[in-house]
């Protein structure tokens, strides 16, 4: 069930109750608000001119919290909660939740069985968002007796994301349709999740919000007939869905829900859906496979149906002519009673292969009764039988062992793997696949077998044998240095369908690799061995990009192959501590740390392998332990990746001052986002880290207070009490307006005793911007480099030189039209002026007393734009 709490009044919650590893029942995510207020929300704090309320508002909730704060779980407190909601009498029960489905009957996919069997209730559960391709649909959606829900916008388009059928054992789902993208709906009062839409209100997409809008269709239908069972709602509801047009039932099951249909539906079906299954490649042999469909007529007078099937590919094409058919065509059922037709799947017609899906329609003559119901079956494409035998480095059947698979001209990622023998044989399609095996030995070690890019074109037997491994053997210069940890890397890159899998350990000599068929083109494939070994504050952090032979190896690394780096960590005030991130990074940017730990200041040296390998490092400061004993994390300065050359020394200095604003122009840290403010379309964001140091490596820090703001024209945009970190969007006029955006962040003294605040007002002028493509605004900030102690300090009395520079629209101090900067000794009580020398450096020189040092700047550019920048206490001047 979704996560439930703190709905707008006034929604009944007739009880609540917590199934989850959380503390109690308020939702910190958001989710599930948002889901209950689709469901029963009243719509009483919707702004004027609008009305966000639930489908069913009169419905009463019972409100089961089966996920944690986090969003995850376990299958027995989803099972306990929904054993709970229908011993609490639910007829209705909203299942926004799932997860990867796999073959055979799962605890929750029989639970679902079970209870609606058992009390009648219905289970309206999220078909998943793992869309779009086919073979997505979750668990427990795929559970036979839930009514199943993908996810349409308003235009009744299948929204991408949807998980299409069939499920992992071949059946037939979704089962239904209902709007799922850009849904506002309540707020959680502490939760995160959603885009802001009104006050109160917030918008997501997923097929957790199609969900509640079948539910509450379900509650207002039990309500019309409070004497069905959830299997009677379930056909009312599947029969009376409006289809969208030439489009499988593997992706909409029969449709799009309609409640005022469903409501007056008197004709209905049993089953609901006739899943014919998988037909095995080749087709010579198939076997024309025949299933009953029971019609109910509900209504006074009898009712002659015409019937008929149509069904279409994944692809939306029409499926072969005669693969579907039902007899008889016309059939008779008598007022109150039943009729029964027979629809028949024929899978030897045409050549196309694949999963075909539509309806079985019945429809009076008058076209005044209609009725749905779904069917399908999967024409299996060329196949192939691969049986995988796991065998360890004794050469005995390994049963730990398993091979991950995966497609490279499909969509196939699975594992194979049997406990009993290490022998497993799977069914997969024709086509190229990596395939990596893994056979445990020992506590910590394995062996890995890889294949990165084996052909399936008939049915193969592939041996897994651990004896064909070779062992990692890495030595360093320093025979005191211990290894404290190990990665593997694989990457593979075929047909437009990466993909990187990691293996560690505590060292290389709990690792064997080796690799099957010939070598892969290093494009295609590639292999990184990453391993840390420590001696003191000395680390050896080595990586080696490997092609063509992925296997094992050895390397007795010498002192002349290496480059050092030295790493400085600074501390802007006493008694903290530190993690240091280092990570070489693998094609596509992906990355996996060693993290290190020391006291902060930190000086120490690492030793790294000049083989053209980029790295990433990243310093976090920690401070006092919270209650659960965990160091609280204060600020984290990320540096831009780096290849290292030989025969030079290098130097990565982080948490150093000043600490201020950036726009960086360069390279940017692994996964960040270019920093600045954007318009697009006519929607404005803003991404403005405050505090990053010294060196320009990209910050961000807590804080004590923060405020944003923007204004066009004087007239309030939006005002916020929180910084700009690009999560948010706002709406802007389209016509030409001179705006004024202005943030103001502060820190406390007891984490940085310099920057401790941190304003930037810049005013603009901005216009409508065509296309998708988001444009940036011309916000310019200055960046001050001194050369500072490891405290962001220096000698009271003495002259620092402080060179600075422009990031932003203007990078060239000649091309502005005014530059001005003034200093304060007292805590920006008054300021003093100071000329640029050169226009490039401050010369500063301070009192003799010690004293924290603020900086303000005033600046336009060549078209206008401004920019005043104040560092409150921007470095410190000791004796």
């Amino acid at each position: 069930m979704a996560r439930f709490a703190r709905i707008p009044a006034p929604a009944r919650i007739e009880q609540a109750k917590n199934f989850s590893a959380a503390a109690d029942t308020v939702d910190r995510a958001g989710h599930g608000t948002h889901v209950a207020s689709t469901i029963a929300g009243s719509g009483a704090a919707s702004p004027a001119g609008t009305k966000y309320e639930g489908v069913a508002p009169g419905a009463r909730l019972l409100v089961g919290k089966v996920l944690d704060d986090s969003g995850e779980g376990d299958d027995s407190a989803v099972i306990a909660g929904m054993q709970w909601a229908v011993a609490q009498g639910a007829k209705v029960v909203n299942m926004s939740l799932g997860a990867t489905d796999t073959a055979g009957i799962d605890p929750v996919e029989q639970a679902v069985n079970d209870l609606s069997a058992s009390s009648g209730a219905l289970f309206v559960v999220a078909a998943g968002n793992e869309g779009p391709g086919e073979g997505t649909i979750g668990t427990p959606g795929s559970a036979a007796a839930a009514l199943t829900v993908g996810a349409v916008d308003r235009q009744d388009a299948l929204a991408p994301f949807s998980s299409r059928g069939p499920t992992a054992d071949g059946s037939l789902k979704p089962d239904v349709t209902a709007p799922g993208v850009d849904i506002v709906a309540a707020k959680a009062a502490e939760g995160s999740m959603g885009d802001p839409a009104a006050d109160g209100y917030v918008s997501m997409s997923g097929t957790s919000m199609a969900t509640p809008h079948v539910a509450g269709a379900a509650a207002i239908l039990a309500q019309e007939h409070p004497d069905w069972t959830g299997g009677q709602l379930k056909a009312a509801l599947t029969a009376s869905a409006k289809p969208t047009a030439a489009t499988s039932a593997y992706t909409q099951g029969t449709g799009r829900v309609d409640v005022t249909r469903a409501i007056g539906q008197r004709l209905t079906s049993g089953p609901t859906s006739l899943s014919f299954g998988t037909q095995a490649y080749p087709h010579t042999d198939d076997q024309p496979v025949a299933k009953d469909v029971t019609y109910r007529n509900a209504g006074s007078e009898p009712l002659t149906l015409d019937l008929a099937t149509e069904a279409y590919g994944n692809d939306g094409k029409p499926a072969a002519e005669g693969l579907f058919t039902v007899s008889p065509r016309q059939l008779t059922v008598p007022a109150g009673g039943e009729a029964t037709a027979t629809v028949t799947a024929d899978t030897r017609v045409g050549t196309a292969e694949g999963s075909f899906g539509g309806a079985l329609t019945a429809t009076t003559a008058d076209g005044a009764t209609t009725a749905r119901t779904s069917i399908g079956v999967v024409r299996e494409v060329e196949s192939y039988d691969l049986t995988v035998k796991h065998v360890d480095l004794k050469g005995k059947a390994a049963a730990d062992g398993s091979t991950g698979i995966y497609g490279l001209d499909n969509r196939v990622w699975t594992d194979a793997a049997d406990e009993r023998d290490g022998e497993v044989t799977i069914r997969l399609p024709k086509g190229r696949y990596a395939l990596e095996g893994v056979i445990p030995t020992g506590t910590t070690g394995y062996s890995v077998l890889l294949h990165p890019k084996f052909a399936l074109t008939k049915d193969t037997t592939l041996v897994m044998d651990a004896r064909k491994t070779k062992p990692v053997k890495i030595t360093v210069p320093d025979g005191a240095a211990k290894p404290t940890g190990a990665m593997f890397f694989l990457h593979v890159n075929v047909n437009g369908r990466p993909y990187t899998s990691l293996y560690d350990a505590p060292s290389f000599g709990d690792m064997r690799v080796g690799q099957l068929g010939g070598p892969v083109p290093a494009a295609e494939a590639s292999a990184m061995y990453h391993g840390i070994w420590t001696h003191k504050t000395v680390n050896y952090r080595l990586a080696w990009n490997r092609t063509g032979d992925l296997s094992g190896f050895t390397q007795n690394v010498k002192p002349a192959q290496l480059t050092k780096v030295n790493v400085v960590v600074g501390a802007p005030v006493k008694g903290k501590t530190t993690t240091i991130v280092a990570a070489p990074l693998m094609p596509g940017g992906f990355y996996n740390p060693f993290v290190t730990e020391g006291r902060l200041p930190l000086t120490g040296t690492d030793y790294v392998l000049p083989n053209g390998i980029k790295w990433f490092y990243q310093a976090s400061q920690l401070g006092p332990l919270d209650e659960e004993g965990d160091p609280t994390w204060e600020n984290t300065q990320v540096s831009a990746p780096t290849a290292y050359a030989a025969g030079r020394t290098y130097t990565q200095r982080f948490n150093i001052g000043v600490f201020g604003p950036s726009l960086p122009s360069g390279p940017l840290p692994t996964g960040d986002d270019r920093p600045g403010a954007v318009r697009t379309g006519d929607a404005f964001a803003a991404y403005l880290p405050l505090f990053s140091d010294g060196v320009g490596n990209q910050g961000t820090s807590d804080h004590t207070k923060a405020t944003s703001s923007l204004y066009a024209d004087g007239k309030k945009i939006f005002a916020v009490n929180d910084e700009l970190n690009g999560g948010d969007s706002y709406p802007l006029p389209a016509d030409k307006r001179t705006y004024k955006l202005a943030v103001d962040v502060s820190r406390s003294p007891a984490q940085s005793a310099v920057s401790t605040r941190t304003t930037a007002t810049w005013t603009f002028t901005s216009a409508h911007v065509s296309g998708n493509t988001p444009k940036q605004l011309p916000l310019t900030v200055v960046r001050y480099t001194p050369a500072l102690s490891t405290a962001s300090t220096t000698k009271a009395g003495t002259t620092l030189t402080i060179p600075f520079t422009l990031q932003g629209a203007a990078t060239k101090v000649t091309t502005l039209r005014k530059l001005a900067f003034t200093v304060s000794y007292d805590d920006g009580k008054t300021w003093k002026k100071t000329t640029a020398v050169n226009g490039n450096l401050l010369k500063l020189h301070s009192p003799t007393n010690p004293a924290p040092v603020s900086l303000r700047v005033t600046l336009t550019d060549a078209y206008g734009n401004t920019l005043t920048q104040t560092i409150y206490r921007a470095y410190r001047t000791t004796k």
